[in-house]
């Protein structure tokens, strides 16, 4: 009796059934095949692994795989900073550049005071000189004390008589 089921589980995925696509309106036949559950099976499963594939290659052969965890090194995101880094300082050098012919294009023309262009790094300057400028309170208090200790000769004009 086992051995019956056994053949009979195979003779129901072996047996052959039409599929046929029809038309309703006009009745016509636009396709039909022979096709077995075991088939169907085979087909189902064939076209799983070719959709299987497709999105692999698509994962591993586009720019896709860096949005997965572990789909980037860390040699190339060093490179990767190591690149943004470089670019963000030739875009600062290509603005200095810019800027730089501009002032030189305005002075040609003869169109700006030559008092109104203000130097390239003027804020930079501008930023140190204050830093020099200020002192600390214990500064100030080192200066007093050497000025206590070290007291300068009164400065005399050679030309006064």
């Amino acid at each position: 009796m086992t051995e019956q089921k056994k053949n009979s589980f195979w003779q129901r995925l072996r047996f052959k059934y039409r599929l046929t696509l029809v038309n309703e309106d006009t009745l016509q036949v636009r396709w039909q095949t022979h096709m077995s559950w075991l088939r169907a099976i085979l087909l189902g499963g064939l076209l799983f692994l070719v959709a299987l594939a497709l999105c692999s290659a698509l994962i591993l052969f586009t720019p896709i795989r860096t949005f997965l965890p572990g789909g980037v090194t860390e040699d190339e995101r060093q490179f990767l900073l190591d690149e943004s880094m470089r670019l963000d300082s030739l875009q600062q050098q290509v603005d200095r550049q810019t800027r730089y012919l501009e002032s030189v294009r305005i002075a040609i023309s003869g169109v700006a005071q030559k008092d109104s262009m203000p130097p390239l790094d003027s804020m930079r300057v501008l930023e140190h000189e204050q830093l020099i400028e200020q002192t600390s309170p214990a500064t100030e208090q080192f200066i007093r004390q050497y000025e206590e200790q070290h007291p300068q000769p009164a400065k005399t004009n050679p030309k006064k008589k």
